[in-house]
């Protein structure tokens, strides 16, 4: 991922946190007819390896699931919003732009046929868990609960190298910065807005 070095986001712990909280990801690999990509949600273990660990399931007859055993991609993508010219005191020497925080995960991928079972259950738990009348894994007909490993795949990665980027206009004075947050704030987009707050506040 090009990123300028005032748009790197160097810390791991940043980094897992943007994860965290945009956990719908991109799954790249690469296949006998070039790349494919599935759109999964995973899990992020952050005490498993030194970088953490990604987990994530998918449909056994989907062929990326019989690429396992090579190096995938995960990108994580999380707030973003469109910058307008206009928003600037000086608009003139301004061009449109593209504000965003995005992660990308890289590492080796291998099945686990015999945890499919204990992941789903343990994603299920993460988003259900805040739900009133929450639905647990363990409602499951036994005879359906017997079955979803014959449909499902269970996949973990070791993340052997990370990459984070914030590209929140911090090339732009402070004063520019305040003013597209503002912007952005009026335009709705709040959680790109925060985002870049909390950049400034580091400053």
């Amino acid at each position: 991922m090009y990123t300028p070095p005032h748009f790197a986001m160097d810390k791991l712990a940043d980094q897992h946190a943007l994860i965290e909280a945009n956990d719908f990801a991109v799954l790249v690999a690469t296949g006998p007819d070039g790349m494919v990509a599935t759109h999964v949600p995973m899990m992020l273990r952050r005490d498993e390896g030194p970088l953490g660990t990604l987990y994530a399931h998918l449909a056994r007859p989907n062929p990326q699931a019989g690429l396992a055993g090579q190096e995938m991609l995960a990108v994580f993508s999380g707030p973003h919003g469109y910058v307008s010219p206009s928003w600037y005191l000086e608009r003139a020497i301004n061009v449109p732009t593209w504000n965003y925080a995005a992660v990308h995960c890289y590492g080796l991928v291998e099945v686990h046929p015999g945890e499919a079972i204990e992941l789903l259950g343990a994603m299920t738990d993460a988003y259900e868990g805040n739900r009133p009348n929450g639905w647990s894994i363990g409602e499951l007909d036994a005879r359906v609960r017997e079955s979803l490993p014959k449909g499902v795949v269970a996949l973990r990665m070791q993340i052997t190298r990370i990459e984070g980027k914030a590209k929140l206009s911090q090339n732009k004075p402070r004063l520019e910065r305040e003013r597209v947050i503002s912007e952005l704030k009026a335009a709705g987009e709040d959680r790109i807005a925060a985002l870049m707050q909390t950049e400034l506040d580091r400053v």
